[in-house]
């Protein structure tokens, strides 16, 4: 009885001095790669601080540089819904926040104004949700701890074709995710994060290069599970959702070839078998070239982000869109 109990000492005990004298490791490279990280931050990124919710890994402080009292960068708004309003909740990322561009000049902005502008005795009123860098997984807690404490009548869902990606495994935060993503353990996160790419290789062994095509191949199963989340979700509320699907800027001249159309598609079929409206912006986009209402950066090809006439263009089609459908109290 004492053999077996002696041998089991020999193997655990080096075994726990190992993984701690690794833990121990690990907490320091990561305590030093924060600082260099730091020290990069503009302005704006050190307007940010770690989330409550861990699952939002980090958040805007409340009240400083231009976000209201809830961490978002937008004016305050009741809980409680005026009467003769109708309130639309946009939920989204950077794009939706409007990066680098004027806030009142930020689609959810431009929408809100272009609805009041219209007769009918209504008060529209867009609520904006985004912050940048968020991922579907983050956006989905927004959607249940922020969304519905305003009584909206409407979700609209900002979506980037970068949305499937991990927060942190896909560097999808960027460095605010480096910076503020802290596991309770490093080594059991280092685990994790081994098996998350063991698996990514299995489900994409078949699917494109490019990354955003290579997101809605390997990662579909979890598409089609965070929609069918949102429509649960909002459903219970009794609240429509319409998924606003923003395209891709390639370094193309025009949207005549473009590369992504099929995964719209898929979007689209998606969403509707949720019973969800789909507004593809492309549809909008692709009478201009993508030079026009791409934002322009000097350091990278930016693929993502409007500058402001495409968020102009986004909120009259959208606009047109809901004129369309029919939204209204």
């Amino acid at each position: 009885m004492r053999r077996p109990f002696g041998y089991l000492l020999l193997v655990f005990v080096p075994l726990a001095v190992a993984l701690g004298i690794a833990e121990g490791y690990l907490r320091h490279r990561a305590a030093i790669a924060r600082d260099a990280i730091r020290a990069t931050f503009d302005a704006r990124e050190l307007c940010t601080e770690p989330s409550l919710d861990r699952r939002l890994i980090y958040t805007y402080k409340a009240g400083e540089c231009g976000a209201n009292s809830r961490g978002f960068r937008d004016r305050e708004h009741t809980s409680e819904k005026p009467d003769s309003t109708y309130r639309i909740v946009l939920i989204g990322d950077s794009v939706a926040e409007g990066r680098d561009v004027d806030p009142d000049s930020a689609f959810g902005r431009v929408l809100e104004r272009s609805l009041n502008a219209q007769p009918g005795g209504y008060h529209y009123e867009v609520i904006l949700l985004a912050r940048i860098g968020y991922s579907t997984s983050q956006e989905l807690v927004l959607l249940e701890t922020e969304a519905f404490r305003y009584q909206p009548d409407l979700i609209l869902w900002s979506y980037c074709l970068n949305d499937p990606a991990h927060p942190v495994y896909h560097n999808a935060n960027g460095a605010l995710g480096q910076y503020y993503y802290r596991p309770r353990s490093y080594v059991l996160d280092l685990f994790r994060f081994g098996w998350f790419r063991a698996k990514q290789s299995l489900a994409g062994r078949n699917c494109p290069k490019e990354f955003h095509a290579f997101l809605h191949c390997a990662f579909w199963k979890d598409v089609q599970a965070n929609l069918h989340r949102i429509a649960v979700d909002a459903g219970a509320q009794h609240v429509p959702v319409m998924l606003v699907v923003l395209p891709l800027f390639e370094d193309k001249p025009s949207f005549d070839d473009y590369a992504l159309a099929n995964v719209h598609s898929r979007l689209a079929d998606a969403a509707r078998h949720e019973g969800m409206e789909t507004i593809d912006v492309l549809d909008a986009f692709c009478r201009y070239a993508p030079a026009e209402l791409k934002l322009h950066n000097d350091a990278y090809f930016d693929p993502w982000h409007l500058n402001t006439k495409g968020h102009r263009i986004t909120a009259n089609f959208i606009r047109d869109r809901l004129t369309v459908t029919g939204p209204g109290p």
